[in-house]
């Protein structure tokens, strides 16, 4: 089994090297969460 480090690597989403892949990967999992939480809210007030 692949892990997420691995497999952004190998796919080659992020190319340039200024902030650590750790950094850009932990983004990148609070943007999913977040817009995830904002999308069901937004269907729970409706």
């Amino acid at each position: 089994m692949l892990s997420i480090r691995s497999l952004v690597e190998e796919m080659g989403v992020f190319e340039r090297n200024k902030v650590p892949l750790e950094l850009k990967i932990l983004g990148l999992a609070f943007y999913v969460q977040l817009s995830s939480l904002r999308r069901a809210a937004r269907a729970l007030s409706e």
